[in-house]
Protein backbone atom coordinates (compact mmCIF):
# COMPACT_ATOMS: atom_id res chain seq x y z
CA UNK A 1 0.00 0.00 0.00
CA UNK A 2 1.13 3.43 -0.64
CA UNK A 3 1.84 5.95 1.93
CA UNK A 4 -1.20 7.62 3.35
CA UNK A 5 -2.08 10.72 2.49
CA UNK A 6 -2.19 13.42 5.55
CA UNK A 7 -6.01 14.30 4.77
CA UNK A 8 -6.46 10.31 4.76
CA UNK A 9 -4.74 10.22 8.43
CA UNK A 10 -6.64 13.16 9.18
CA UNK A 11 -10.02 11.62 8.42
CA UNK A 12 -8.83 8.32 11.05
CA UNK A 13 -8.35 10.69 13.64
CA UNK A 14 -12.03 12.36 12.73
CA UNK A 15 -12.84 8.93 13.03
CA UNK A 16 -11.12 7.82 16.17
CA UNK A 17 -8.99 5.39 14.42
CA UNK A 18 -6.68 3.37 16.90
CA UNK A 19 -4.61 2.43 14.08
CA UNK A 20 -4.13 4.85 11.20
CA UNK A 21 -2.88 2.71 8.88
CA UNK A 22 -5.37 0.22 9.14
CA UNK A 23 -8.11 2.74 8.91
CA UNK A 24 -6.71 4.23 5.60
CA UNK A 25 -6.18 0.70 4.19
CA UNK A 26 -9.69 -0.76 4.99
CA UNK A 27 -11.35 2.62 4.32
CA UNK A 28 -9.44 2.44 0.49
CA UNK A 29 -10.84 -1.18 -0.20
CA UNK A 30 -14.38 0.20 0.99
CA UNK A 31 -14.02 2.87 -1.77
CA UNK A 32 -12.37 0.28 -4.47
CA UNK A 33 -15.18 -2.36 -3.57
CA UNK A 34 -18.02 0.51 -4.10
CA UNK A 35 -16.31 1.53 -7.80
CA UNK A 36 -15.86 -2.49 -8.73
CA UNK A 37 -19.85 -3.26 -7.71
CA UNK A 38 -20.72 -0.03 -10.29
CA UNK A 39 -19.06 -0.92 -12.85
CA UNK A 40 -19.99 -5.47 -12.43
CA UNK A 41 -24.02 -3.90 -12.31
CA UNK A 42 -23.33 -1.80 -15.81
CA UNK A 43 -22.13 -5.32 -16.94
CA UNK A 44 -24.48 -7.41 -15.60
CA UNK A 45 -27.65 -5.68 -14.43
CA UNK A 46 -29.80 -7.16 -11.38
CA UNK A 47 -32.73 -6.28 -10.50
CA UNK A 48 -31.94 -6.25 -6.69
CA UNK A 49 -28.25 -4.95 -7.36
CA UNK A 50 -29.13 -1.26 -6.15
CA UNK A 51 -29.37 -3.16 -2.98
CA UNK A 52 -25.51 -4.30 -3.04
CA UNK A 53 -24.55 -0.60 -4.61
CA UNK A 54 -26.50 1.00 -1.71
CA UNK A 55 -24.82 -0.97 1.06
CA UNK A 56 -21.15 -0.35 -0.03
CA UNK A 57 -21.49 3.20 -1.18
CA UNK A 58 -22.76 4.07 2.39
CA UNK A 59 -20.50 1.80 4.29
CA UNK A 60 -17.69 3.74 2.59
CA UNK A 61 -19.30 7.12 3.07
CA UNK A 62 -19.71 6.28 6.80
CA UNK A 63 -16.27 4.70 7.21
CA UNK A 64 -17.90 1.33 9.17
CA UNK A 65 -15.34 -0.02 7.10
CA UNK A 66 -12.60 1.73 8.07
CA UNK A 67 -13.54 1.25 12.04
CA UNK A 68 -14.57 -2.47 11.87
CA UNK A 69 -12.05 -4.73 10.92
CA UNK A 70 -15.28 -7.23 10.42
CA UNK A 71 -17.13 -5.00 8.02
CA UNK A 72 -13.75 -5.29 5.42
CA UNK A 73 -13.91 -9.12 5.78
CA UNK A 74 -17.86 -9.04 4.88
CA UNK A 75 -17.73 -6.48 2.34
CA UNK A 76 -14.94 -8.74 0.96
CA UNK A 77 -17.41 -11.82 1.55
CA UNK A 78 -20.17 -10.32 -0.54
CA UNK A 79 -18.29 -9.15 -3.54
CA UNK A 80 -19.45 -11.16 -6.71
CA UNK A 81 -16.00 -10.71 -8.29
CA UNK A 82 -12.29 -10.25 -6.99
CA UNK A 83 -9.48 -7.21 -7.16
CA UNK A 84 -9.08 -9.01 -10.93
CA UNK A 85 -12.20 -8.56 -11.92
CA UNK A 86 -12.79 -12.24 -11.99
CA UNK A 87 -16.40 -14.28 -10.42
CA UNK A 88 -15.39 -15.28 -6.98
CA UNK A 89 -17.61 -18.20 -6.77
CA UNK A 90 -19.10 -21.08 -9.23
CA UNK A 91 -22.89 -19.42 -8.69
CA UNK A 92 -21.45 -15.54 -9.37
CA UNK A 93 -19.66 -17.52 -12.54
CA UNK A 94 -23.08 -18.53 -13.55
CA UNK A 95 -24.76 -15.33 -13.20
CA UNK A 96 -22.04 -14.31 -15.28
CA UNK A 97 -22.84 -16.82 -18.01
CA UNK A 98 -26.59 -16.63 -18.11
CA UNK A 99 -25.97 -12.75 -19.33
CA UNK A 100 -23.45 -13.73 -21.60
CA UNK A 101 -25.41 -16.64 -23.07
CA UNK A 102 -28.91 -13.48 -22.73
CA UNK A 103 -30.97 -16.15 -20.14
CA UNK A 104 -34.37 -13.73 -19.47
CA UNK A 105 -34.35 -11.76 -16.95
CA UNK A 106 -36.43 -14.12 -14.44
CA UNK A 107 -33.38 -16.72 -15.11
CA UNK A 108 -30.22 -14.25 -14.45
CA UNK A 109 -32.28 -12.95 -11.15
CA UNK A 110 -32.59 -16.42 -9.98
CA UNK A 111 -28.55 -16.98 -10.40
CA UNK A 112 -27.70 -13.58 -8.35
CA UNK A 113 -29.97 -14.90 -5.68
CA UNK A 114 -28.26 -17.81 -4.87
CA UNK A 115 -24.74 -16.66 -5.27
CA UNK A 116 -25.60 -14.07 -3.27
CA UNK A 117 -27.46 -16.16 -0.08
CA UNK A 118 -24.61 -18.79 -0.37
CA UNK A 119 -22.18 -15.48 0.22
CA UNK A 120 -24.51 -14.66 3.10
CA UNK A 121 -24.04 -18.24 4.39
CA UNK A 122 -20.28 -17.99 4.15
CA UNK A 123 -19.59 -15.18 5.98
CA UNK A 124 -21.91 -16.06 9.01
CA UNK A 125 -19.88 -19.59 8.82
CA UNK A 126 -16.78 -17.66 9.16
CA UNK A 127 -17.64 -16.31 12.42
CA UNK A 128 -17.18 -12.63 11.36
CA UNK A 129 -20.76 -11.77 12.69
CA UNK A 130 -19.60 -12.75 15.91
CA UNK A 131 -16.08 -11.07 15.35
CA UNK A 132 -18.22 -7.87 15.23
CA UNK A 133 -20.12 -8.94 18.11
CA UNK A 134 -16.90 -8.73 20.16
CA UNK A 135 -15.99 -5.65 18.36
CA UNK A 136 -19.01 -3.85 19.86
CA UNK A 137 -18.31 -5.08 23.00
CA UNK A 138 -15.15 -2.68 23.17
CA UNK A 139 -17.11 0.14 21.70
CA UNK A 140 -20.01 -0.68 24.20
CA UNK A 141 -20.59 3.54 24.58
CA UNK A 142 -19.92 4.37 21.40
CA UNK A 143 -22.58 6.12 19.61
CA UNK A 144 -21.20 5.16 16.30
CA UNK A 145 -20.70 1.76 17.14
CA UNK A 146 -24.71 1.41 17.71
CA UNK A 147 -25.08 2.66 14.26
CA UNK A 148 -22.98 -0.17 12.75
CA UNK A 149 -24.41 -2.32 14.67
CA UNK A 150 -28.18 -0.97 13.41
CA UNK A 151 -26.48 -1.55 9.55
CA UNK A 152 -25.21 -5.29 10.37
CA UNK A 153 -28.79 -6.29 12.32
CA UNK A 154 -30.63 -4.60 8.78
CA UNK A 155 -28.19 -6.29 6.38
CA UNK A 156 -27.40 -9.93 7.72
CA UNK A 157 -29.61 -9.98 10.47
CA UNK A 158 -33.26 -10.15 8.95
CA UNK A 159 -31.78 -12.98 6.76
CA UNK A 160 -33.32 -15.83 8.75
CA UNK A 161 -34.69 -17.64 5.70
CA UNK A 162 -30.75 -17.75 3.52
CA UNK A 163 -29.95 -21.12 4.54
CA UNK A 164 -33.74 -22.98 4.05
CA UNK A 165 -33.39 -21.15 0.42
CA UNK A 166 -29.91 -22.71 -0.06
CA UNK A 167 -31.20 -26.37 1.43
CA UNK A 168 -34.49 -26.25 -0.91
CA UNK A 169 -36.74 -25.67 1.71
CA UNK A 170 -38.25 -22.34 -0.19
CA UNK A 171 -37.59 -20.59 -3.28
CA UNK A 172 -34.55 -17.96 -2.86
CA UNK A 173 -37.11 -15.54 -4.13
CA UNK A 174 -38.95 -15.66 -1.23
CA UNK A 175 -35.92 -15.92 1.13
CA UNK A 176 -35.01 -12.52 0.05
CA UNK A 177 -38.49 -10.87 -0.21
CA UNK A 178 -38.66 -12.50 3.32
CA UNK A 179 -35.77 -10.46 4.51
CA UNK A 180 -37.21 -6.95 2.72
CA UNK A 181 -40.27 -7.27 5.46
CA UNK A 182 -37.60 -7.96 7.90
CA UNK A 183 -35.33 -4.54 6.74
CA UNK A 184 -38.91 -2.38 6.31
CA UNK A 185 -39.71 -3.60 10.02
CA UNK A 186 -36.51 -2.81 11.49
CA UNK A 187 -35.66 -0.14 9.66
CA UNK A 188 -39.32 1.27 11.05
CA UNK A 189 -37.51 1.29 14.66
CA UNK A 190 -34.16 2.33 13.57
CA UNK A 191 -34.24 4.16 10.43
CA UNK A 192 -34.17 7.51 11.95
CA UNK A 193 -30.43 7.22 13.03
CA UNK A 194 -29.44 5.41 10.54
CA UNK A 195 -30.72 7.51 7.64
CA UNK A 196 -29.56 10.65 9.48
CA UNK A 197 -25.68 9.30 9.65
CA UNK A 198 -25.62 8.63 5.98
CA UNK A 199 -27.41 11.60 5.41
CA UNK A 200 -24.74 13.60 7.61
CA UNK A 201 -22.07 11.54 6.02
CA UNK A 202 -23.36 12.87 1.97
CA UNK A 203 -23.66 16.13 3.51
CA UNK A 204 -20.50 16.86 4.35
CA UNK A 205 -19.11 15.02 1.63
CA UNK A 206 -20.79 17.39 -0.83
CA UNK A 207 -19.66 20.44 1.03
CA UNK A 208 -16.32 19.54 2.07
CA UNK A 209 -15.21 17.00 -0.50
CA UNK A 210 -13.32 14.53 1.90
CA UNK A 211 -9.74 12.96 2.13
CA UNK A 212 -7.60 13.27 -0.99
CA UNK A 213 -8.09 10.23 -2.87
CA UNK A 214 -5.46 8.14 -5.14
CA UNK A 215 -5.34 5.76 -7.55
CA UNK A 216 -8.47 6.01 -9.31
CA UNK A 217 -10.82 5.13 -6.16
CA UNK A 218 -14.05 7.06 -6.06
CA UNK A 219 -14.17 10.28 -3.92
CA UNK A 220 -16.72 11.21 -1.27
CA UNK A 221 -18.85 13.02 -4.22
CA UNK A 222 -18.56 10.07 -6.35
CA UNK A 223 -19.73 7.88 -3.54
CA UNK A 224 -23.04 10.36 -2.93
CA UNK A 225 -23.51 10.43 -6.36
CA UNK A 226 -23.56 6.71 -6.98
CA UNK A 227 -25.49 6.43 -3.70
CA UNK A 228 -28.31 8.59 -5.35
CA UNK A 229 -28.22 6.40 -8.45
CA UNK A 230 -28.57 3.53 -6.90
CA UNK A 231 -31.15 4.39 -4.41
CA UNK A 232 -33.61 5.73 -7.78
CA UNK A 233 -33.04 2.49 -8.64
CA UNK A 234 -34.28 0.44 -5.73
CA UNK A 235 -38.02 0.04 -7.07
CA UNK A 236 -36.60 -2.83 -9.26
CA UNK A 237 -36.39 -4.92 -6.48
CA UNK A 238 -39.84 -4.77 -6.53
CA UNK A 239 -40.31 -7.70 -8.78
CA UNK A 240 -38.17 -9.85 -7.16
CA UNK A 241 -40.21 -9.82 -4.15
CA UNK A 242 -43.66 -9.97 -5.84
CA UNK A 243 -41.53 -13.44 -7.17
CA UNK A 244 -40.39 -14.56 -3.60
CA UNK A 245 -44.33 -13.69 -2.30
CA UNK A 246 -45.92 -15.63 -4.87
CA UNK A 247 -43.44 -18.57 -4.61
CA UNK A 248 -43.37 -18.91 -1.04
CA UNK A 249 -46.37 -21.42 -1.46
CA UNK A 250 -44.26 -24.04 -3.90
CA UNK A 251 -43.00 -26.32 -1.37
CA UNK A 252 -38.89 -27.12 -1.02
CA UNK A 253 -36.78 -27.78 -3.86
CA UNK A 254 -33.59 -30.40 -3.29
CA UNK A 255 -30.56 -28.26 -4.44
CA UNK A 256 -28.66 -30.91 -6.85
CA UNK A 257 -30.55 -33.96 -5.95
CA UNK A 258 -34.12 -33.41 -6.61
CA UNK A 259 -37.81 -34.69 -5.60
CA UNK A 260 -38.94 -37.29 -7.71
CA UNK A 261 -42.36 -38.55 -8.82
CA UNK A 262 -41.97 -42.49 -9.62
CA UNK A 263 -43.40 -43.15 -6.13
CA UNK A 264 -46.41 -41.53 -7.02
CA UNK A 265 -46.37 -43.96 -10.66
CA UNK A 266 -45.82 -46.63 -8.45
CA UNK A 267 -48.68 -45.73 -6.22
CA UNK A 268 -50.78 -45.35 -9.39
CA UNK A 269 -48.82 -48.64 -11.65
CA UNK A 270 -48.19 -50.94 -9.02
CA UNK A 271 -46.25 -53.90 -10.87
CA UNK A 272 -46.62 -52.24 -14.43
CA UNK A 273 -43.86 -49.64 -13.54
CA UNK A 274 -41.16 -51.99 -13.89
CA UNK A 275 -42.31 -51.84 -17.59
CA UNK A 276 -40.97 -48.13 -18.06
CA UNK A 277 -38.36 -47.72 -20.05
CA UNK A 278 -35.35 -46.74 -18.07
CA UNK A 279 -34.74 -43.05 -19.62
CA UNK A 280 -38.51 -42.49 -18.85
CA UNK A 281 -38.07 -43.74 -15.24
CA UNK A 282 -34.81 -41.71 -14.45
CA UNK A 283 -36.72 -38.70 -15.99
CA UNK A 284 -39.75 -39.08 -13.58
CA UNK A 285 -36.85 -39.98 -11.14
CA UNK A 286 -34.26 -36.89 -11.75
CA UNK A 287 -35.88 -34.51 -14.00
CA UNK A 288 -32.54 -31.85 -13.11
CA UNK A 289 -30.61 -34.49 -15.44
CA UNK A 290 -32.22 -33.30 -18.39
CA UNK A 291 -31.53 -30.74 -20.76
CA UNK A 292 -35.34 -29.51 -22.13
CA UNK A 293 -36.32 -27.59 -25.33
CA UNK A 294 -39.49 -27.07 -26.42
CA UNK A 295 -41.79 -25.70 -29.24
CA UNK A 296 -45.40 -25.17 -29.24
CA UNK A 297 -48.17 -25.32 -32.20
CA UNK A 298 -51.60 -23.62 -31.93
CA UNK A 299 -54.17 -24.12 -34.75
CA UNK A 300 -54.36 -20.74 -36.73
CA UNK A 301 -58.52 -21.09 -36.90
CA UNK A 302 -61.12 -19.20 -34.66
CA UNK A 303 -58.23 -16.86 -33.57
CA UNK A 304 -56.66 -19.54 -30.86
CA UNK A 305 -53.59 -18.16 -30.84
CA UNK A 306 -55.03 -14.92 -30.16
CA UNK A 307 -57.15 -16.70 -27.45
CA UNK A 308 -54.28 -18.73 -26.11
CA UNK A 309 -51.90 -15.69 -25.76
CA UNK A 310 -55.08 -13.50 -23.90
CA UNK A 311 -55.65 -16.63 -21.27
CA UNK A 312 -51.54 -16.91 -20.58
CA UNK A 313 -51.54 -12.76 -20.16
CA UNK A 314 -54.58 -13.12 -17.70
CA UNK A 315 -53.36 -16.21 -15.36
CA UNK A 316 -49.50 -15.57 -15.98
CA UNK A 317 -49.15 -19.21 -17.02
CA UNK A 318 -48.02 -21.27 -20.08
CA UNK A 319 -46.19 -20.84 -23.37
CA UNK A 320 -47.84 -19.24 -26.41
CA UNK A 321 -45.32 -18.38 -28.79
CA UNK A 322 -45.47 -20.59 -31.39
CA UNK A 323 -42.92 -19.26 -33.73
CA UNK A 324 -40.02 -20.19 -32.05
CA UNK A 325 -38.33 -23.11 -32.30
CA UNK A 326 -36.41 -24.79 -29.99
CA UNK A 327 -37.17 -22.51 -26.57
CA UNK A 328 -34.50 -24.06 -23.60
CA UNK A 329 -37.19 -25.63 -20.78
CA UNK A 330 -36.63 -26.61 -17.50
CA UNK A 331 -38.87 -28.67 -15.73
CA UNK A 332 -38.75 -28.37 -11.68
CA UNK A 333 -39.96 -30.44 -8.80
CA UNK A 334 -41.31 -28.81 -5.31
CA UNK A 335 -42.40 -30.99 -2.48
CA UNK A 336 -44.95 -29.78 0.02
CA UNK A 337 -45.46 -30.32 3.56
CA UNK A 338 -48.58 -32.66 2.48
CA UNK A 339 -46.33 -35.09 0.33
CA UNK A 340 -47.93 -33.16 -3.05
CA UNK A 341 -45.80 -32.25 -5.67
CA UNK A 342 -45.24 -29.21 -7.45
CA UNK A 343 -44.20 -29.27 -10.89
CA UNK A 344 -43.29 -26.20 -12.51
CA UNK A 345 -42.73 -25.84 -16.41
CA UNK A 346 -40.16 -22.92 -17.32
CA UNK A 347 -39.59 -22.11 -20.49
CA UNK A 348 -37.12 -19.58 -21.86
CA UNK A 349 -39.18 -16.90 -24.06
CA UNK A 350 -36.36 -14.87 -25.57
CA UNK A 351 -36.31 -12.01 -23.16
CA UNK A 352 -39.57 -13.50 -20.78
CA UNK A 353 -39.68 -16.59 -18.78
CA UNK A 354 -43.29 -18.43 -19.20
CA UNK A 355 -44.52 -20.35 -16.36
CA UNK A 356 -46.78 -22.96 -15.67
CA UNK A 357 -47.70 -24.66 -12.52
CA UNK A 358 -49.42 -27.37 -10.97
CA UNK A 359 -49.67 -30.17 -8.27
CA UNK A 360 -49.33 -33.99 -8.51
CA UNK A 361 -51.33 -35.63 -5.93
CA UNK A 362 -52.28 -39.26 -5.47
CA UNK A 363 -56.46 -40.09 -5.13
CA UNK A 364 -58.81 -42.81 -4.41
CA UNK A 365 -61.12 -42.68 -7.64
CA UNK A 366 -63.76 -45.51 -7.08
CA UNK A 367 -61.23 -47.72 -5.21
CA UNK A 368 -58.28 -46.80 -7.59
CA UNK A 369 -55.21 -44.81 -6.96
CA UNK A 370 -55.24 -42.02 -9.97
CA UNK A 371 -52.90 -39.63 -10.44
CA UNK A 372 -54.40 -36.10 -10.32
CA UNK A 373 -52.78 -32.62 -11.94
CA UNK A 374 -54.04 -30.40 -9.53
CA UNK A 375 -54.35 -26.00 -11.05
CA UNK A 376 -54.28 -24.40 -7.79
CA UNK A 377 -55.14 -20.88 -9.54
CA UNK A 378 -57.92 -22.09 -11.40
CA UNK A 379 -59.32 -24.51 -8.39
CA UNK A 380 -59.53 -26.76 -11.15
CA UNK A 381 -58.32 -30.65 -10.81
CA UNK A 382 -57.62 -33.11 -13.70
CA UNK A 383 -58.21 -37.05 -13.35
CA UNK A 384 -56.10 -39.10 -15.45
CA UNK A 385 -55.57 -42.51 -16.83
CA UNK A 386 -51.97 -43.16 -16.60
CA UNK A 387 -50.78 -45.83 -18.70
CA UNK A 388 -47.34 -48.23 -19.44
CA UNK A 389 -47.41 -47.86 -23.79
CA UNK A 390 -45.43 -50.82 -25.59
CA UNK A 391 -42.14 -49.67 -25.78
CA UNK A 392 -41.87 -48.12 -22.40
CA UNK A 393 -43.26 -44.97 -22.69
CA UNK A 394 -45.93 -43.34 -20.04
CA UNK A 395 -49.06 -41.73 -20.89
CA UNK A 396 -51.11 -39.58 -19.08
CA UNK A 397 -54.76 -38.96 -20.51
CA UNK A 398 -57.44 -36.50 -18.95
CA UNK A 399 -60.36 -38.11 -18.27
CA UNK A 400 -62.13 -35.95 -16.13
CA UNK A 401 -62.35 -32.82 -14.19
CA UNK A 402 -62.98 -31.74 -10.52
CA UNK A 403 -63.97 -27.68 -11.28
CA UNK A 404 -64.67 -25.84 -7.93
CA UNK A 405 -65.35 -28.95 -6.41
CA UNK A 406 -67.87 -30.28 -9.14
CA UNK A 407 -67.01 -33.47 -11.16
CA UNK A 408 -67.20 -33.54 -15.21
CA UNK A 409 -66.05 -35.20 -18.16
CA UNK A 410 -63.38 -33.30 -20.19
CA UNK A 411 -64.91 -33.24 -23.45
CA UNK A 412 -65.18 -32.05 -26.36
CA UNK A 413 -61.65 -31.66 -26.54
CA UNK A 414 -59.41 -34.46 -24.37
CA UNK A 415 -55.94 -33.62 -23.53
CA UNK A 416 -52.86 -36.53 -23.52
CA UNK A 417 -49.47 -36.75 -22.95
CA UNK A 418 -47.05 -39.11 -23.85
CA UNK A 419 -43.41 -39.89 -22.90
CA UNK A 420 -41.49 -41.90 -25.23
CA UNK A 421 -37.89 -43.07 -25.60
CA UNK A 422 -36.25 -42.48 -29.17
CA UNK A 423 -33.47 -44.55 -30.70
CA UNK A 424 -30.73 -41.96 -30.03
CA UNK A 425 -31.41 -42.27 -26.33
CA UNK A 426 -33.50 -39.22 -25.81
CA UNK A 427 -37.25 -38.37 -24.63
CA UNK A 428 -40.13 -37.08 -26.57
CA UNK A 429 -42.45 -35.89 -24.56
CA UNK A 430 -45.99 -35.11 -26.64
CA UNK A 431 -48.81 -32.95 -25.11
CA UNK A 432 -51.84 -32.36 -27.42
CA UNK A 433 -55.59 -31.67 -27.18
CA UNK A 434 -57.73 -33.45 -29.60
CA UNK A 435 -61.54 -33.08 -30.22
CA UNK A 436 -63.28 -36.26 -29.33
CA UNK A 437 -66.73 -35.40 -29.65
CA UNK A 438 -69.21 -37.91 -27.88
CA UNK A 439 -71.47 -39.20 -30.85
CA UNK A 440 -72.10 -38.18 -34.27
CA UNK A 441 -73.89 -35.67 -33.25
CA UNK A 442 -71.81 -33.39 -31.27
CA UNK A 443 -69.14 -33.91 -34.43
CA UNK A 444 -71.27 -32.67 -36.95
CA UNK A 445 -71.98 -29.88 -34.46
CA UNK A 446 -67.84 -28.91 -33.74
CA UNK A 447 -66.53 -30.10 -36.85
CA UNK A 448 -69.20 -28.99 -39.38
CA UNK A 449 -71.07 -26.31 -37.78
CA UNK A 450 -68.35 -24.40 -35.20
CA UNK A 451 -65.31 -25.80 -37.50
CA UNK A 452 -63.13 -26.46 -35.01
CA UNK A 453 -60.08 -28.30 -35.42
CA UNK A 454 -59.42 -32.20 -34.66
CA UNK A 455 -56.27 -31.11 -32.99
CA UNK A 456 -56.03 -27.35 -31.76
CA UNK A 457 -52.90 -27.38 -30.37
CA UNK A 458 -49.93 -29.39 -29.26
CA UNK A 459 -46.65 -29.04 -27.32
CA UNK A 460 -43.34 -31.16 -27.94
CA UNK A 461 -40.52 -31.50 -25.73
CA UNK A 462 -37.10 -33.10 -26.47
CA UNK A 463 -35.37 -34.21 -23.08
CA UNK A 464 -31.82 -35.01 -23.50
CA UNK A 465 -29.56 -36.72 -20.80
CA UNK A 466 -26.86 -34.83 -19.36
CA UNK A 467 -25.22 -36.19 -16.54
CA UNK A 468 -25.68 -39.86 -14.78
CA UNK A 469 -28.74 -40.18 -12.73
CA UNK A 470 -28.00 -40.64 -8.79
CA UNK A 471 -30.13 -41.91 -6.40
CA UNK A 472 -32.36 -39.62 -4.31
Amino acid sequence: MTSPHPSELRDADRHDALDGDAFVARQRRARERAAQLASFYRRYPSRTGPLHEVAAASIALARFAGRSEAYHAIGEGLMPTNAAGEPRTPSWAAYIASHVEQHPDDVREEWWLVAHLEDMEAVRAAGWVDVFADEREQHTHDPVWALLEDHIAVTLGTRVHDREALSGQLAVETAIATSLNGVVTRQARTAVRLLRTYAAASARALLFGGPVVEGGRPSDRALVLQLVRSTLRLGLVGRTWRLGVRRRARGAERQGQAWSLIPHLREVLGEETAKLHPTVVRLFERMDTFEMSARVHLESKLGLPVLARFATVLLGQGMYESHLEDVPARFRLFKRDDGSIHFVREFWCEDAVRVFDSDFVVRKVDGHAELVEVFQDLRVGARMRTEVLADGGLSMTVIGLWVRGLYRRPGPFVVCFTTRPTDDGQLHVLGEMRLQPANAIQRFWYTRVLRLPDRPGFIEYTAVPTKPSEAS
